[in-house]
């Protein structure tokens, strides 16, 4: 059986998995939903301080006790599990981006995404949260593709503010130990999907490293949205 480490993206709280788990769990594999520090359940304690670093230490602990780990990350979450891949790639059994950034040495979120979107975030963080806090809401609910429904009620039901500093700070990946992992990108590909240009460039990247591409005609929560058929992606292959 297998372990899966799976990493909610910004905004986002271990909640975001909740139709996911039951059906890895029914086929006797191991999940854990890392909480990170300041995001779902810790978000009271989410502040100017609260780092990129310290997420891929959370995550880093979280796998401390596996091996043979399946690491998913979604979105924001692809620079984390890159950060724990550097840090302790004798865990890594196999790396999943699900629509995700893919990062190099010190890059950071804000270098991965269009200029006048960093432009944007900043203006919201200066303008509603005191240059750092990034409000969840309405308008991201629409980036991410989610119409009117059950899904869309599921992620703002689970929806928490975020920190500007997270998407602002590099990644270090001198070694670039994530490039010997097999590895496995999940493309959101729905045609009213804003977001989708952003991420299908780290699709086309995955395919450059020799990864496996899936694509879903999905919005960005493709957990959400497809759960079942995120969980045969992340099944193919286990024993």
């Amino acid at each position: 059986m297998s372990t899966f480490v799976l990493v909610h993206g910004a905004w986002q709280s271990t909640g975001t998995w909740d139709l996911l788990v039951p059906l890895l769990q029914q086929r006797g594999h191991t999940v854990v939903t890392p909480i990170l520090s300041g995001l779902g359940a810790d978000q009271d304690r989410l502040s100017a301080d609260t780092t990129l670093s310290q997420h891929v230490k959370d995550v880093c602990n979280a796998v401390s006790g596996s091996a043979d780990v399946t690491l998913v990350g979604h979105s924001y979450a692809g620079m984390i599990v890159s950060g724990v891949a550097e840090a302790h790639p004798e865990k890594v059994q196999r790396l999943v981006f699900a629509d995700a950034f893919i990062p190099e040495d010190r890059q950071c979120v804000l270098d991965l995404l269009p200029s006048d979107i960093g432009v944007h975030f900043r203006k919201v963080a200066q303008n509603q949260g005191s240059g750092w806090r990034l409000p969840g809401g309405e308008d991201l609910l629409d980036l991410w593709g989610l119409v009117p429904g059950e899904e869309r009620e599921f992620v703002r039901a689970r929806l928490c503010d975020f920190s500007l500093r997270c998407f602002e700070e590099p990644i270090l990946l001198q070694a670039n130990r994530k490039a010997s992992i097999p590895g496995t990108y999940i493309s959101c590909v729905a045609q009213n999907y804003p977001a989708r240009p952003f991420f299908e460039v780290f699709a086309d990247k995955a395919r450059a490293c020799g990864w496996d591409v899936a694509k879903l005609n999905t919005g960005h929560d493709c957990h959400v949205e497809r759960p079942s058929e995120v969980a045969q992606i992340l099944l193919a292959g286990t024993h």
